[in-house]
């Protein structure tokens, strides 16, 4: 009986220790989520509304790229100008915008093309030294692999190509630098006046 009581009067004493720890932590709990609450309604509140820019919101002033056009005709010598316009004479630079940009999608094909031929190369070449690695694995896990001449030959022949594949990787990579830099270049010209 008296082991009874004192697992009681411990079981007692424990819980009287542990629920004031508890209740504190249950009102903070709530104070965090009330002082997070009160933030966002405060941050809602401050909050300004986007300003949405439209036509009618939009204000041009006289000398924009949107009035040149319109004020074209009070230009002196532009009616001529006009004129020429109007009878069907073309635009001095609008074929030069079409050539450039004829050739940017030419460029473009010509490097989206480069990298993937250099990509198929990386992968070639990979699989040939994975290959080649195996190979000599085989060639000299032989006790007597000196005497294999044929074996040797193989191994030098798969070198060989290794050297090829990677010769073509470094004329591609050269060749994906300088299509890079020349679009590069004509993307930078095109963007000038």
């Amino acid at each position: 009986m008296r082991s009874v009581l004192s697992r009681s009067l411990f079981a007692a004493l424990l819980a009287a220790a542990f629920i004031p720890a508890a209740l504190p932590q249950s009102q903070d709990t709530q104070s965090v989520a009330a002082a997070a609450r009160r933030a966002r309604e405060k941050k809602k509140d401050s909050a300004k509304p986007a300003k949405v820019i439209t036509d009618e919101t939009l204000e041009v002033k006289k000398g924009d790229v949107q009035n040149a056009v319109a004020e074209e005709a009070k230009i002196a010598g532009a009616p001529e100008a006009t004129n020429q316009r109007q009878n069907g004479a073309p635009n001095p630079a609008a074929p030069d915008a079409k050539t450039q940009a004829a050739k940017e999608e030419r460029l473009k094909k010509e490097l989206t093309a480069a990298k993937e031929q250099l990509k198929q190369a990386l992968m070639d070449l990979d699989l040939l030294q994975r290959g080649n690695r195996l190979d000599q694995d085989a060639y000299y896990s032989k006790p007597n692999y000196g005497a294999d001449a044929a074996g040797k030959q193989k191994l030098d022949d798969e070198q060989q190509q290794i050297n090829n594949k990677r010769d073509e990787v470094e004329r591609l990579k050269a060749k994906v630098a300088d299509l890079q830099k020349s679009a590069g270049e004509s993307s930078s010209t095109s963007s000038q006046p």
